[in-house]
Formats: structure tokens, C-alpha cells, sequence
């Protein structure tokens, strides 16, 4: 038994930092049984509280999508170093208020043992902005609108998904743990009037 994560950010939200950090913890606790996605998302919204966010004015109009774009060429390389990138990247602009740069990006990319010329090769690459339409769609068909919402699937519980918009460490841990236990639990948690089930869609990433 699998159960499938797939967490919808906003690269410069720093909810949706604090949101990947606890899928992290997760992830690493209940080890092969869970597989995480981060899925990017960019809309009207997203952008207009960016240009509205006063800690975020400074920076380019341009860099929430440049950010997702290094997020994909990172994740190229593997889903893990692409959300190890990510993160990291968050932490210096979010949290050390650190100027995005292409410096910046490079010494990331190494630090997080990322093949650096590929990397450059890959981030602004037509591959890169198919994959950041991919996402797009994956966000459409979820019909998810506001970041750091995730979607839990269970292999053993078919055409079931459940939609969380808000959760913590404690609460997500103890679902998952028990959605692991039993399918029986997932299934039923499915139907409660507090979640938002749904058929799982034609996930396409590539």
C-alpha cells in the first residue's frame, strides 16, 4: 500500500514553505510508503498577492515563474532533488531575504548535488515551461485554488482522492499513519462531508 501526496505550492508563500516542510517530515518518518509531489501552481491570484506582499515588492514581477522553472529543471534530476532545491530556494529569499540571482540559483543547485550544467541547460528550456503547463492542468482538473492544499490518494482505495486545505503535523501524520494501516479508514474519511472526494484524474507529468 502507497499513499500518493500531492501538494500544490506557491513558491514564494511562505504557508506553502511551512506546508512542504511538514510533507517533508512526513515523507521521511513513514519512508517508501509515501510518494510526495509538489505541484506548482500560478494564477491571478497568486500573482496579485505577490505584487501586493510588501516583504516581496523588491523583486522581480517575473520571478514567480522563473522560481517554478528552477523548480522543474531541478526536478529533472529527480523528484527529491527538485523539492531539496525548491526548498532551499524558499529559505534564502523567504527567510534570509536573499536576492534572487543567477548565483544564487548555481550555488543551490551544487549544494544540493544537482548536475549544474545541466541544470542551466534545463531552466529555461522548452521542456521546463511544458512541464510548468503540465502542472497547470494537473491544478485544473484538481480544481484546486489556493496553494498549499493537498490531494492524498491510497493505492488499495480506487477512484478516491481526498482534498485537505489546511493541516499540521500532527493531523496529517495520524491520517496518513492510519490511511497506511487501513484502507478501510482512507475510504472511509473519503465520504466525510468535511473532506473533498473526488475520482483521481489522468495525472500527467510528462
Amino acid at each position: 500500500m502507497v499513499l500518493e501526496i500531492y501538494l500544490f505550492v506557491d513558491p514564494l508563500n511562505r504557508h506553502c514553505y511551512d506546508a512542504e516542510k511538514t510533507i517533508e517530515r512526513i515523507s521521511q518518518k513513514l519512508n517508501k510508503q509515501i510518494s510526495v509531489r509538489f505541484v506548482s501552481m500560478l494564477n491571478i491570484k497568486i500573482l496579485h498577492d505577490f505584487s501586493m506582499n510588501k516583504e516581496l515588492s523588491h523583486l522581480d514581477h517575473n520571478l514567480p515563474y522563473d522560481t517554478i522553472l528552477d523548480f522543474k529543471a531541478a526536478s529533472f534530476q529527480g523528484k527529491k532533488f527538485g523539492r531539496h532545491f525548491l526548498m532551499d530556494l524558499q529559505k534564502e529569499l523567504l527567510i534570509n531575504s536573499e536576492p534572487y540571482s543567477d548565483a544564487l540559483v548555481y550555488k543551490l543547485a551544487e549544494r544540493n548535488g544537482l548536475d549544474v550544467e545541466m541544470f542551466k541547460e534545463d531552466r529555461r528550456s522548452d521542456l521546463a515551461e511544458k512541464m510548468f503547463r503540465c502542472d497547470q492542468r494537473v491544478v485544473h482538473e484538481m480544481d484546486v485554488t489556493n496553494p498549499s492544499t493537498t490531494v492524498l490518494f491510497n493505492s488499495d482505495v480506487e477512484d478516491s482522492g481526498i482534498r485537505i486545505k489546511d493541516f499540521d503535523y500532527n493531523s496529517l501524520f495520524g491520517f496518513c499513519a492510519k490511511s497506511l494501516g487501513s484502507a478501510a479508514h482512507f475510504e472511509q474519511a473519503s465520504k466525510k462531508p468535511s473532506t473533498v472526494p473526488y475520482p483521481k484524474p489522468n495525472l500527467r507529468f510528462n
